[in-house]
Formats: structure tokens, sequence, C-alpha cells
């Protein structure tokens, strides 16, 4: 059993189903379609160019982190504690 957290900032409905999707290729990527079945933790993050919109247009750099993830094996028990 996988426990997937994922954390996204959108503007908007629209923004928010293309960052999902987006998230979706990197979790399938790093974690379904690995070659080292061993590994058990893995995470990832998104980031696009900044626009003039952006509370952070005069921070740091041209990008922003609009979404993280992470992915972690977790027991059968960890599992029927999240169902109550």
């Amino acid at each position: 059993m996988r426990k997937h957290e994922i954390t996204i900032y959108s503007n908007d409905e629209y923004t928010f189903w293309e960052i999902l999707k987006e998230v979706n290729i990197d979790i399938t990527k790093e974690v379904f379609d690995r070659e080292n079945i061993r590994k058990r933790k893995f995470s990832g993050i998104l980031e696009q160019e900044k626009d003039c919109d952006s509370p952070n247009w005069r921070y740091m750099g041209n990008t922003e982190t609009i979404a993280k993830w992470e992915s972690n094996v977790v027991s059968e028990s960890e599992f029927r504690r999240f169902q109550n």
C-alpha cells in the first residue's frame, strides 16, 4: 500500500486540473514505471515560470514551485487508521 501526499497552489479550477495532470504524469513515471522495484520513498516538485501576477514576482529567480508530492510505502495498519 502506498500513501500519496500532494500539495498544489493554483488560482482557479482550470489551473488546478492542469497542475494535477502534470503531477499525475510525474508520479506515474517515478513511482509506477520505475526500474528499482525496492525503492520505497519518492518525491517531486512541479515548477513554472513566474508571471507578473505572482506574489513571488520580486523574489528568488524566474520560477516558482506550484506543486509538491511525496509517495511512501505504508503499513496496512496505517491504512486502517486512515479509514476512521
